[in-house]
């Protein structure tokens, strides 16, 4: 039998009603699948108010993939930035390579109110490191899961000002054209990103943007499967049958989230074989180490 995996990421849950809602809901999208790879922001296992049920959420997320004899693998990203030590994965003997994508930019999440102390937090992370170890992926990916731990602990321990009507659209309008200058700047900085970690992989898979899209630059694509989260743009990665293929995601309150049939973007792999399990390390932690 052919093996399929499913990667999906930003599913946001427990996201106060803007992410995937629930894990229930998402089942419908690993049937018939061997493994399931959730590519960070799985939950809200950071937030001050919605971890708890971020935890409960990623828990059933476990119990129903063990019920339907799923592999899951869990990346972090910068919304559970504790959910595991591992934070990417090269795929099909390298020609896939797949991480959030929090580790693009030196502000992490450079739309943000905050991306200036996120910078500061991700700078100050690195200069602990040794010129050897900031050229090494790992430990690239550990700063920046450091700075954003520390700005959440930081939100969740000092009360956020509030804004009235006037100055909460000025900041609305001010996020929305740094949404949209990133949304043009980050695809050429995860090619930079991907000329330097994985120049080997064809197809570079991350999230974390929240705009779904392809870009190729020379022999590479990157690709971003969106969100789940405003402005609600999912899809979903199936690597199947010696083919990578993007789909779609739909939602109806009967079905939950399914993949649409016909594929946005389909590509040959050369090298299918994926890397057994016992090569993919350090193993993932259990939520309840994480929340």
């Amino acid at each position: 039998m052919k093996r399929r995996t499913v990667i999906l990421s930003d599913t946001h849950l427990a996201g106060n009603g803007q992410g995937a809602g629930s894990a229930d809901a998402l089942r419908p999208l690993w049937q018939g699948a061997d493994e399931l790879i959730m590519n960070g922001d799985i939950a809200e296992l950071s937030h001050p108010t919605e971890r708890a049920n971020a935890a409960r959420q990623v828990m059933r997320l476990q119990d129903l993939c063990e019920e339907d004899g799923v592999r899951l693998t869990f990346l972090s990203g910068n919304h559970d930035p504790l959910i595991t030590d591992r934070r990417f994965l090269r795929l099909c003997h390298g020609e896939v390579f797949l991480t959030h994508g929090d580790m693009l930019h030196p502000a992490i999440s450079p739309w943000t109110s905050y991306a200036s102390q996120l910078k500061d937090l991700h700078s100050d992370a690195l200069a602990q490191l040794s010129q050897h170890d900031r050229a090494d992926l790992d430990q690239q990916a550990m700063a920046a899961a450091h700075a954003s731990n520390l700005k959440w602990d930081h939100l969740a321990e000092h009360e956020q000002p509030k804004l009235g009507p006037i100055a909460k659209k000025i900041d609305m309008a001010g996020k929305v054209a740094r949404v949209l200058w990133f949304w043009h700047r980050l695809p050429k900085l995860a090619a930079k990103f991907a000329q330097q970690y994985a120049p080997d992989a064809r197809f570079f898979i991350f999230g974390h943007i929240h705009r779904a899209g392809i870009w190729h630059f020379g022999n590479q694509a990157m690709i971003n499967t969106g969100s789940y989260h405003c402005p609600r743009n999912p899809h979903a990665i199936v690597l199947q049958d010696q083919q990578l293929s993007m789909h779609r995601v739909r939602f109806d309150a009967d079905n939950g989230h399914t993949l649409c049939e016909s594929p946005r973007f389909t590509a040959a792999l050369k090298n299918a074989q994926q890397l057994p399990p016992d090569e993919r390390l350090p193993e993932h932690r259990e939520p309840s180490e994480a929340a």
